[in-house]
Protein backbone atom coordinates (compact mmCIF):
# COMPACT_ATOMS: atom_id res chain seq x y z
CA UNK A 1 0.00 0.00 0.00
CA UNK A 2 3.06 2.38 1.19
CA UNK A 3 4.41 1.80 -3.04
CA UNK A 4 1.10 2.57 -4.46
CA UNK A 5 0.65 5.17 -2.15
CA UNK A 6 -2.34 4.62 -0.59
CA UNK A 7 -1.49 3.76 3.24
CA UNK A 8 -1.60 6.50 6.07
CA UNK A 9 0.18 9.25 4.81
CA UNK A 10 2.71 8.97 7.65
CA UNK A 11 3.59 5.74 5.68
CA UNK A 12 3.44 6.78 2.45
CA UNK A 13 5.90 9.89 3.30
CA UNK A 14 8.50 7.13 4.00
CA UNK A 15 8.15 5.40 0.79
CA UNK A 16 12.13 5.42 -0.29
CA UNK A 17 12.10 1.27 0.74
CA UNK A 18 8.93 -0.22 -0.76
CA UNK A 19 9.12 1.75 -3.76
CA UNK A 20 12.82 -0.09 -4.67
CA UNK A 21 11.07 -3.14 -3.92
CA UNK A 22 7.93 -2.39 -6.26
CA UNK A 23 10.68 -2.11 -9.47
CA UNK A 24 13.44 -4.47 -8.24
CA UNK A 25 9.89 -6.80 -8.62
CA UNK A 26 8.88 -4.93 -11.99
CA UNK A 27 12.71 -5.27 -13.11
CA UNK A 28 13.83 -8.81 -11.94
CA UNK A 29 10.55 -10.83 -12.19
CA UNK A 30 10.71 -11.78 -8.33
CA UNK A 31 8.01 -10.95 -5.38
CA UNK A 32 7.63 -7.56 -4.10
CA UNK A 33 8.20 -9.23 -0.96
CA UNK A 34 11.23 -10.94 -1.82
CA UNK A 35 12.83 -7.69 -3.24
CA UNK A 36 11.92 -5.92 0.15
CA UNK A 37 13.76 -8.08 2.37
CA UNK A 38 16.64 -8.33 0.10
CA UNK A 39 16.45 -4.43 0.53
CA UNK A 40 16.42 -5.15 4.39
CA UNK A 41 19.35 -7.49 4.52
CA UNK A 42 21.27 -5.09 2.48
CA UNK A 43 20.58 -2.31 4.55
CA UNK A 44 21.28 -4.52 7.77
CA UNK A 45 25.49 -5.49 6.45
CA UNK A 46 25.18 -1.74 5.44
CA UNK A 47 24.54 -1.31 9.39
CA UNK A 48 26.77 -3.50 11.03
CA UNK A 49 29.86 -1.87 8.44
CA UNK A 50 28.27 1.80 9.20
CA UNK A 51 28.43 0.82 13.04
CA UNK A 52 31.78 -0.06 12.81
CA UNK A 53 32.91 2.65 11.34
CA UNK A 54 31.28 4.56 13.97
CA UNK A 55 33.05 3.05 16.52
CA UNK A 56 36.26 3.95 14.67
CA UNK A 57 36.12 7.65 14.68
CA UNK A 58 36.41 7.48 18.16
CA UNK A 59 39.04 4.51 19.09
CA UNK A 60 40.83 4.77 15.51
CA UNK A 61 43.92 2.60 16.62
CA UNK A 62 41.74 -0.61 16.92
CA UNK A 63 39.51 -2.58 14.59
CA UNK A 64 36.46 -3.53 14.94
CA UNK A 65 34.99 -6.26 12.51
CA UNK A 66 33.53 -8.19 14.51
CA UNK A 67 33.01 -6.04 17.87
CA UNK A 68 30.17 -3.73 15.62
CA UNK A 69 27.99 -6.70 15.24
CA UNK A 70 27.07 -6.23 18.82
CA UNK A 71 24.39 -3.32 16.97
CA UNK A 72 22.42 -6.38 16.25
CA UNK A 73 21.64 -7.89 19.78
CA UNK A 74 20.01 -3.94 20.88
CA UNK A 75 18.63 -4.04 17.36
CA UNK A 76 16.96 -7.31 16.80
CA UNK A 77 15.50 -7.15 20.64
CA UNK A 78 13.72 -3.81 20.18
CA UNK A 79 12.64 -4.35 16.48
CA UNK A 80 12.07 -8.61 16.32
CA UNK A 81 11.53 -9.92 20.16
CA UNK A 82 9.81 -7.25 21.35
CA UNK A 83 7.90 -5.36 18.37
CA UNK A 84 4.65 -6.61 16.82
CA UNK A 85 4.60 -4.46 14.24
CA UNK A 86 7.55 -3.79 11.57
CA UNK A 87 8.03 -1.11 9.06
CA UNK A 88 10.51 -1.61 6.00
CA UNK A 89 12.11 1.64 6.52
CA UNK A 90 13.42 0.58 10.31
CA UNK A 91 16.69 -0.94 9.56
CA UNK A 92 17.47 1.48 6.62
CA UNK A 93 17.01 4.87 8.45
CA UNK A 94 19.30 3.38 11.60
CA UNK A 95 21.56 2.47 8.79
CA UNK A 96 21.53 6.01 7.16
CA UNK A 97 22.27 7.42 10.59
CA UNK A 98 25.75 5.61 10.92
CA UNK A 99 27.04 6.39 7.59
CA UNK A 100 25.90 10.02 8.12
CA UNK A 101 27.36 11.01 10.93
CA UNK A 102 30.50 9.02 9.74
CA UNK A 103 30.50 10.82 5.98
CA UNK A 104 29.90 13.97 7.33
CA UNK A 105 33.12 14.11 10.09
CA UNK A 106 35.18 12.24 7.02
CA UNK A 107 34.54 15.24 5.34
CA UNK A 108 32.95 13.43 2.07
CA UNK A 109 30.34 16.49 2.39
CA UNK A 110 29.31 15.59 -1.34
CA UNK A 111 28.38 11.63 -0.53
CA UNK A 112 27.13 12.80 2.62
CA UNK A 113 24.24 14.99 1.24
CA UNK A 114 23.16 12.79 -1.21
CA UNK A 115 22.56 10.31 1.39
CA UNK A 116 21.20 12.89 3.55
CA UNK A 117 18.18 13.59 0.89
CA UNK A 118 17.91 9.81 0.32
CA UNK A 119 17.36 9.03 3.65
CA UNK A 120 14.81 11.46 4.06
CA UNK A 121 12.92 10.02 1.37
CA UNK A 122 12.76 7.18 3.47
CA UNK A 123 12.36 8.68 7.15
CA UNK A 124 12.01 12.18 8.38
CA UNK A 125 14.06 11.31 11.29
CA UNK A 126 17.46 12.38 9.56
CA UNK A 127 17.04 16.03 11.45
CA UNK A 128 18.84 13.71 14.30
CA UNK A 129 21.68 13.31 11.49
CA UNK A 130 22.14 17.02 12.30
CA UNK A 131 21.29 17.44 15.65
CA UNK A 132 24.29 14.50 16.23
CA UNK A 133 26.88 16.28 13.67
CA UNK A 134 26.17 19.65 15.90
CA UNK A 135 26.81 17.62 19.01
CA UNK A 136 29.87 15.80 17.90
CA UNK A 137 32.19 18.98 15.69
CA UNK A 138 30.49 21.81 17.87
CA UNK A 139 33.56 23.95 19.37
CA UNK A 140 32.95 23.38 23.18
CA UNK A 141 36.21 25.36 24.16
CA UNK A 142 35.82 27.83 26.62
CA UNK A 143 37.50 31.12 26.53
CA UNK A 144 35.32 34.04 28.39
CA UNK A 145 37.21 36.88 26.98
CA UNK A 146 35.77 39.55 24.79
CA UNK A 147 32.05 39.20 23.51
CA UNK A 148 31.72 34.70 24.60
CA UNK A 149 28.77 34.63 21.41
CA UNK A 150 30.24 36.06 19.16
CA UNK A 151 33.71 34.22 19.28
CA UNK A 152 31.72 31.02 19.41
CA UNK A 153 29.71 32.12 16.05
CA UNK A 154 33.38 32.48 14.44
CA UNK A 155 34.44 29.51 15.75
CA UNK A 156 31.62 26.91 14.94
CA UNK A 157 31.03 29.27 11.48
CA UNK A 158 30.89 26.11 8.84
CA UNK A 159 29.54 23.89 11.09
CA UNK A 160 26.99 26.30 11.56
CA UNK A 161 26.83 26.97 7.62
CA UNK A 162 26.05 22.98 7.33
CA UNK A 163 23.13 22.54 9.72
CA UNK A 164 21.76 25.76 8.10
CA UNK A 165 22.16 23.71 4.55
CA UNK A 166 20.50 20.48 5.84
CA UNK A 167 17.42 22.37 7.62
CA UNK A 168 16.76 23.91 4.44
CA UNK A 169 16.84 20.76 2.76
CA UNK A 170 15.05 18.87 5.48
CA UNK A 171 12.68 21.33 5.57
CA UNK A 172 12.17 21.88 2.13
CA UNK A 173 11.66 17.34 1.03
CA UNK A 174 9.52 16.61 4.17
CA UNK A 175 7.29 19.82 3.14
CA UNK A 176 7.48 18.56 -0.26
CA UNK A 177 6.43 15.27 0.40
CA UNK A 178 3.74 16.06 2.83
CA UNK A 179 2.09 18.30 -0.09
CA UNK A 180 3.46 15.45 -2.60
CA UNK A 181 0.86 13.20 -0.50
CA UNK A 182 -2.15 15.20 0.63
CA UNK A 183 -4.91 14.29 -1.89
CA UNK A 184 -4.22 10.38 -1.76
CA UNK A 185 -6.28 7.75 0.01
CA UNK A 186 -5.34 6.98 3.54
CA UNK A 187 -5.42 9.62 7.36
CA UNK A 188 -2.80 11.71 8.16
CA UNK A 189 -2.40 11.02 11.42
CA UNK A 190 -2.62 8.02 13.57
CA UNK A 191 -3.63 7.88 17.19
CA UNK A 192 -0.95 8.22 20.06
CA UNK A 193 -1.40 6.34 22.97
CA UNK A 194 -0.59 7.53 26.59
CA UNK A 195 2.24 6.60 27.76
CA UNK A 196 1.38 7.78 31.13
CA UNK A 197 -1.42 5.26 31.43
CA UNK A 198 1.26 2.48 29.97
CA UNK A 199 3.45 3.02 32.54
CA UNK A 200 0.62 3.06 35.03
CA UNK A 201 -0.65 -1.07 33.65
CA UNK A 202 3.22 -1.91 34.26
CA UNK A 203 2.86 -0.86 37.53
CA UNK A 204 -0.35 -2.57 38.15
CA UNK A 205 0.23 -5.75 35.79
CA UNK A 206 -2.10 -5.08 33.40
CA UNK A 207 -2.75 -5.84 29.41
CA UNK A 208 -2.20 -2.80 27.92
CA UNK A 209 -1.45 -2.20 23.58
CA UNK A 210 0.50 -3.53 21.91
CA UNK A 211 1.29 -5.95 25.52
CA UNK A 212 -2.26 -7.71 25.46
CA UNK A 213 -1.30 -11.34 27.72
CA UNK A 214 0.04 -10.30 31.32
CA UNK A 215 0.40 -14.89 31.57
CA UNK A 216 3.09 -14.50 28.89
CA UNK A 217 5.99 -13.02 29.41
CA UNK A 218 6.48 -11.38 25.96
CA UNK A 219 2.90 -9.97 25.80
CA UNK A 220 3.14 -8.50 29.79
CA UNK A 221 3.84 -4.68 29.55
CA UNK A 222 6.75 -5.25 31.83
CA UNK A 223 8.26 -6.93 29.35
CA UNK A 224 8.65 -3.03 27.68
CA UNK A 225 11.77 -2.87 30.78
CA UNK A 226 14.46 -4.44 28.73
CA UNK A 227 14.19 -2.25 26.03
CA UNK A 228 17.34 -2.93 24.38
CA UNK A 229 18.26 -5.59 25.77
CA UNK A 230 19.10 -3.83 28.76
CA UNK A 231 22.62 -2.73 27.83
CA UNK A 232 21.90 0.68 28.72
CA UNK A 233 23.08 -0.31 32.26
CA UNK A 234 26.78 -0.55 30.86
CA UNK A 235 26.86 3.67 30.71
CA UNK A 236 26.69 4.30 34.78
CA UNK A 237 28.85 1.35 35.02
CA UNK A 238 31.70 1.77 32.68
CA UNK A 239 31.03 6.00 32.24
CA UNK A 240 34.84 6.86 33.41
CA UNK A 241 36.10 4.62 30.30
CA UNK A 242 33.89 6.09 27.78
CA UNK A 243 35.52 8.71 25.35
CA UNK A 244 34.42 11.88 26.36
CA UNK A 245 33.30 12.96 22.48
CA UNK A 246 30.84 10.05 22.36
CA UNK A 247 29.22 11.34 25.44
CA UNK A 248 28.30 14.27 23.96
CA UNK A 249 26.11 12.23 21.58
CA UNK A 250 23.56 11.13 25.24
CA UNK A 251 22.47 14.88 24.61
CA UNK A 252 20.46 13.38 21.47
CA UNK A 253 18.23 11.18 24.14
CA UNK A 254 16.47 14.18 25.47
CA UNK A 255 15.93 15.83 21.96
CA UNK A 256 15.03 12.90 20.41
CA UNK A 257 12.11 11.95 23.29
CA UNK A 258 10.72 15.46 23.01
CA UNK A 259 8.99 15.36 19.63
CA UNK A 260 8.38 11.19 20.14
CA UNK A 261 6.01 12.24 23.38
CA UNK A 262 3.96 14.26 21.24
CA UNK A 263 3.54 12.36 17.74
CA UNK A 264 4.97 8.42 18.65
CA UNK A 265 3.45 5.67 20.77
CA UNK A 266 6.48 5.16 23.04
CA UNK A 267 4.96 1.86 24.22
CA UNK A 268 6.39 0.29 21.06
CA UNK A 269 9.70 -1.09 20.76
CA UNK A 270 10.69 -0.11 17.38
CA UNK A 271 10.24 3.99 17.52
CA UNK A 272 14.01 4.44 19.22
CA UNK A 273 15.27 4.33 15.78
CA UNK A 274 18.58 6.30 16.03
CA UNK A 275 18.72 5.61 20.25
CA UNK A 276 19.79 2.11 19.23
CA UNK A 277 22.70 3.25 17.52
CA UNK A 278 23.76 6.13 20.55
CA UNK A 279 22.94 4.00 23.24
CA UNK A 280 24.98 0.40 21.56
CA UNK A 281 28.04 3.16 20.18
CA UNK A 282 28.35 4.61 24.24
CA UNK A 283 27.83 1.02 25.88
CA UNK A 284 30.23 -1.04 23.62
CA UNK A 285 33.29 2.33 23.79
CA UNK A 286 32.91 2.23 27.74
CA UNK A 287 32.87 -1.51 27.42
CA UNK A 288 35.78 -2.21 25.29
CA UNK A 289 37.69 0.98 26.90
CA UNK A 290 37.34 -0.94 30.55
CA UNK A 291 37.86 -4.30 29.03
CA UNK A 292 41.48 -2.95 27.63
CA UNK A 293 42.36 -0.68 30.69
CA UNK A 294 41.96 -4.29 32.91
CA UNK A 295 44.37 -6.15 30.20
CA UNK A 296 46.92 -3.95 31.00
CA UNK A 297 46.79 -3.52 34.03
Amino acid sequence: MIANFEAAKVFQKRFLVPLLADVLSAHLNVSFDHSLKFLILLSTIGLIYGFKELLNLFVSDEPFQYISIFVLIPVSWNYIVLNSIFHAYDIPAICFFCWGIVLFVKNKVLIFYVLFIVSTLNRESTCFITVSILLLKFNYSINITGNYLLEKFRNNKILFRHVFYQFLIWIGLVFSIKYFVKNNPGSFYEETFSMIHFIKCIIENEACWPYLDTSSFFFNPRCFLTLFLGIWVLIPTVWSHIPSTSKRLLLLVPVYLIPCVLYANLMESRVYHELNIIITLVSVLGLYNFIKTKKLA
